[in-house]
């Protein structure tokens, strides 16, 4: 029996997990659905995902707070869960998952002391070419420089040690992901954010999430499932990086995300994958 099977299912609390500039984390109640992801494979695929004891805040040697990064889910960590001749195997193998671009926020890393090895999660919260879609977070963004004259006046655009290779893109404050780090892949290029410009990203982040522990949403179920599905959880989801940002042909907005993780829970339950094309995700967020 695989580890993915022996697993027993992950159960997901009423709370969403904030990372803060200390490195802690604090939580808000009462905004989330039972389920955060709603397919009836959930409990599997997060139990495959989060198998591990909690880890430490610590900074770590391969990923610092203040990196931009390209992400996407890794199928080859999780078809490492079955064996190479399974039909399960051949089946996650052959998806292949978008590629997605954002802002290492906190590293949480645990040493293993008998091998020297590291298991590492990092906190990423999504850039995008758009402003959040939901009208509850619609201003819970920063511009990253270079920026056109849209941009509002008193809007403090975030700015990088080497110059953002594309215009007009937003920083997310409250809506991103925990990944747990399975492959990386190095860049004597790296884009990262200036010191200050950092801390104010967290200022501005502190801010955004308090106000949201505070709000009386006016949210229809289906419109607060979607969106509490892209905020942070306390899960983390296996993931491939790469720190060249560039040369990333078909960087996919944050939605698409969800799409991954539902056609792998799909796959992984031995199911066939849900019609994206009629799912509120598409409605929320189209722009």
């Amino acid at each position: 029996m695989s580890r993915l099977e022996s697993s027993s299912p992950l159960s997901l609390s009423n709370t969403c997990w904030i990372p803060s500039s200390t490195g802690t984390y604090t939580t808000f109640e009462g905004f989330y659905p039972e389920q955060r992801y709603n397919s009836q494979s959930a409990d599997a695929l997060t139990a495959s995902f989060d198998i591990f004891t909690p880890l430490q805040s610590r900074t770590s040697a391969k990923i610092r707070p203040g990196t931009f990064v390209v992400f996407a889910l890794s199928t080859a960590e999780l078809a490492q869960e079955y064996p190479e001749d399974s039909d399960d195997y051949r089946k996650i193998c052959q998806y292949t998952p978008g590629r997605y671009l954002g802002l290492v926020t906190s590293v949480f890393a645990r040493w293993n002391e008998d091998d020297g090895s590291t298991v590492e999660d990092v906190i990423v919260h999504f850039v995008s070419k758009y402003t959040p879609q939901h009208s509850m977070v619609a201003n819970h963004f920063m511009p990253i420089f270079p920026v056109n004259n849209t941009v509002p006046a008193d809007s403090s655009a975030l700015h990088t040690s080497i110059l953002f290779p594309w215009i007009d893109h937003k920083q997310w404050t409250t809506l991103g992901v925990r990944l747990r780090v399975c492959q990386t892949n190095p860049s004597a290029l790296v884009f990262e954010l200036c010191n200050e410009d950092f801390e104010h990203f967290e200022d501005k982040a502190g801010k955004d999430y308090g106000q949201l522990e505070s709000l009386d949403a006016p949210l229809d179920d289906e419109a607060k499932a979607t969106l509490a599905r892209l905020f942070v959880a306390p899960f983390a989801l296996p993931a491939e990086i790469w720190f060249d940002i560039r040369n990333h042909p078909d960087i996919k907005e944050p939605s698409c995300f969800l799409e991954d993780v539902d056609s792998l829970e799909s796959i992984i339950a031995g199911c066939m994958p849900r019609d994206h094309e009629s799912s509120a995700l598409d409605k929320e967020w189209k722009t």
